[in-house]
């Protein structure tokens, strides 16, 4: 028996999930919820193997509610089901801890194949998201072995560069010149393959 939990803000998909998942048979609907602030707690009362959670929900989003419930139940699996397929908030979910991500248009079907899934250790997501996360992976393997280049100093100086820090105030913090600084930055750069520092902290620290 699968135990499923389910946050969905929207009370009509709300309901309707939960009579899909709880009169599926080796489906146990264990709890049913509009708002996240609370799944830590309901989550360690309830037990569940998987949890279905929405993104854009009021109070907390999904994806804060997916990082404080990882962090605390990292046994619990999590696929986020949401309307929304842009970069940002699928990267913010993989990085949440998120292990399968489906948009609500999901066939009813797929979604409970997708909680079965997630629970044998698969990553079900739908193909569009699949793509997008894969190139999430490769641009952070290739910028790794970028940052890997950059020397114990250049790293020091783009992170303070990144704080907002003149050249003349990196310079006064790290005990060297500004000239050096200037020197290290082109290094960087020329490393980083970039022209401008936005670039360079976008490459050097994308996590």
């Amino acid at each position: 028996m699968l135990r499923v939990i389910l946050y969905e803000d929207n009370s009509d998909l709300r309901a309707a999930l939960a009579v899909l998942i709880g009169g599926t048979v080796g489906y146990e609907l264990v709890g049913s919820f509009g708002q996240c602030q609370e799944a830590v707690g309901q989550c360690r009362a309830l037990r569940p193997d998987v949890v279905l959670m929405d993104i854009d929900m009021p109070k907390m989003s999904g994806i804060e509610g997916a990082r404080l419930l990882k962090k605390a139940m990292p046994e619990v699996e999590i696929v986020m089901l949401t309307v929304f397929d842009d970069d940002e908030r699928v990267f913010e979910a993989v990085a949440a801890g998120a292990s399968g991500y489906l948009l609500k248009q999901t066939p009813p079907a797929q979604i409970l194949s997708a909680l079965l899934e997630v629970k044998a250790g698969g990553a079900p997501m739908t193909p569009a998201i699949a793509r997008k996360v894969l190139g999430f992976s490769q641009q952070k393997k290739a910028n790794n072995a970028l940052l890997a280049e950059l020397s114990s100093r250049e790293i020091e100086v783009l992170k303070a560069l990144s704080r907002g820090l003149s050249y003349k105030m990196v310079a006064a913090e790290l005990d060297i010149s500004t000239d050096t600084v200037r020197s290290h930055v082109r290094k960087i750069y020329d490393k980083l393959h970039v022209h401008s520092l936005p670039e360079a902290v976008s490459k050097a620290f994308l996590k």
